[in-house]
């Protein structure tokens, strides 16, 4: 790790969404999450290690902090599957992480399907997780799941492709990219689910809509990538991260990439908070979709908002 020193910001200077709510289903969704992904299989002390560390269930509490304790658990085995997939792709080339991600694909689209006893864990993995989470999940909800779970896997694919050449993306290249593989779409998903909301795809294609998703989404990739940029220098892995992205097409050092973040990062909530405005006050060609959808999507707005403390941390 070089010797620069550097100060990370405070990106919640300026949210007004600071208080982290943790659900009170916690602890028992946590451990069924946890014995259903053992039950699959004998996870190697390191891996065991990875997922403890990684406090997954403690992050689903805090996203996701109105979920019952069914739809708290379909949260956590959401993250647990994408430790298993990450856990069975890392390390593979893309032709591997293509047959591997085609299985994930197939199990989504097909959950009530019996998986092949000779394929991967990660079909039935897959499979189990979406069969369950789906069932209390309205039908425009599932549709948005498929989709972006089919994204997303293109994404991992994409990245086992690079992996080898050490490639350095261009920044437009990496933020279209890490949109995709960063998972956010599908937890999007997960989030409405948790608020028992029933959205139709008119709404949630709305152009304002789509600025606040995408917003709330750099945000995640910044803070992310900023946090954990000093892990991945000393595991040799931050060719894919921001920070390195920034030095790299920008000729600036580490602490004028996290100064380009931070600046960046402000914009993005400026325009987020701005956007929700026009959203909940019907303004600048933002309809009214009726008292009952407008209910639904003020409290996804507000999940939304909620969501992004617990990403921060």
């Amino acid at each position: 790790m070089p010797s620069t020193v550097y100060y990370l910001p405070d990106t919640l200077r300026n949210w007004p969404w600071k208080e982290l709510i943790l659900n009170p289903h916690y602890r028992e969704a946590q451990n069924e999450s946890f014995a259903w992904l053992e039950g699959f299989c004998r996870l190697t002390p390191a891996a065991r290690k990875a997922l403890y560390k990684g406090a997954f269930d403690l992050f689903c509490a805090q996203v996701y902090p109105k979920a019952t304790l069914y739809n708290l658990r379909s949260c956590c085995d959401l993250m647990h599957t994408f430790f298993a997939l990450d856990d069975e792709t890392d390390s593979v080339d893309g032709a591997q992480a293509r047959v591997l991600c085609d299985i994930a694909m197939d199990a989504v689209e097909n959950p009530d399907k019996p998986r092949p006893e000779e394929e991967s864990i990660i079909g039935e993995i897959t499979r189990q997780f979406w069969q369950r989470a789906s069932a209390q999940a309205p039908k425009a909800a599932r549709e948005r799941f498929v989709k972006s779970w089919n994204l997303y896997l293109g994404s991992v694919v994409q990245q086992a492709e690079r992996r080898p050449a050490s490639y350095i993306c261009s920044m437009d290249e990496y933020m279209a990219s890490r949109r995709l593989n960063i998972g956010c779409d599908p937890s999007f998903v997960l989030l409405e689910i948790s608020l028992d909301l029933d959205l139709h795809h008119e709404v949630m294609e709305h152009p304002a809509i789509v600025s606040v998703n995408s917003d709330a989404q750099d945000m995640v990739i910044l803070w992310n990538d900023m946090v954990s940029y000093k892990k991945e220098v000393l595991t040799n892995s931050a060719d894919y991260n921001i920070v390195t992205i920034i030095t790299s097409n920008c000729q600036t050092d580490i602490a004028g990439a996290i100064k380009w973040i931070s600046h960046r990062n402000d914009e993005l909530v400026g325009r987020f908070l701005e956007t929700k405005e026009d959203i909940l006050n019907h303004r600048n060609g933002v309809p009214s979709w009726g008292e009952d959808i407008d209910i639904q999507v003020a409290k996804y707005i507000d999940g939304l908002g909620k969501l992004c403390p617990s990403l921060s941390c």
